[in-house]
């Protein structure tokens, strides 16, 4: 990706997550919210990584977790995920909650590619991202679907571990928005269950 065109979406990211006026919808979430807590507690991680952590809603819930963010404060890490000074092969959890789901396919591959780096070789990552549906002025997301998940997660060497889940949450207008979940292992060998 161009570096004009990183900072382009640096920016627009910067804009409107901005913790002024962002509001996570976390607690909306059935599956892939605060329910995610006794989740990962039961994998027993030695070290958990929330990318795009916003407020940083599971410090202090997760152990041993280090949330990263672009412009919230509230993170332990103000930075972006590529330049956030995480060991290769050292995490045993990521939850990339919204945050790798914005740009084009090649922004995507290249995030997705780093985080994936620094899981350890049983690690997972537990994914929510946006089906492409606007959500207002600004932003582009990525259209995340079924179909790309395994293409995508194969070609920067992640299975699916599970299946693909709908969750969803009421936006500020009370209308439902669904949001794909999933897991990713390292890996070739895809497990559709």
């Amino acid at each position: 990706m161009p570096a004009d065109e990183a900072a382009r979406l640096r920016r627009e990211l910067a804009a409107f997550f901005d913790p002024s006026r962002w509001r996570s919808p976390m607690p909306g979430f059935e599956n892939s919210g605060y329910a995610l807590v006794e989740q990962v507690r039961a994998w027993q991680p030695r070290f958990v990584v929330d990318v795009g952590c916003g407020s940083n809603p599971f410090k202090g819930k997760i152990g041993n977790l280090i949330g990263i963010d672009l412009v919230n404060p509230a993170a332990d890490l103000v930075c972006d995920l590529l330049d956030a000074p995480i060991r290769p092969g050292s995490v045993d959890v990521v939850l990339a909650l919204g945050c790798i789901n914005f740009g084009g396919q090649k922004i995507i591959e290249q995030q997705l590619r780093h985080v994936a780096s620094w899981l350890t070789p049983q690690g997972r990552i537990v994914m929510r991202a946006n089906p492409g549906l606007p959500t207002g002025p600004g932003l582009e997301f990525f259209p995340w679907s079924e179909a790309n998940v395994d293409t995508l997660g194969a070609t920067v060497g992640l299975h699916r571990d599970g299946p693909v889940r709908y969750d969803t949450y009421r936006n500020p207008h009370g209308e439902p928005e669904p949001r794909l979940v999933w897991h990713y292992r390292p890996g070739a060998e895809a497990v559709f269950r």
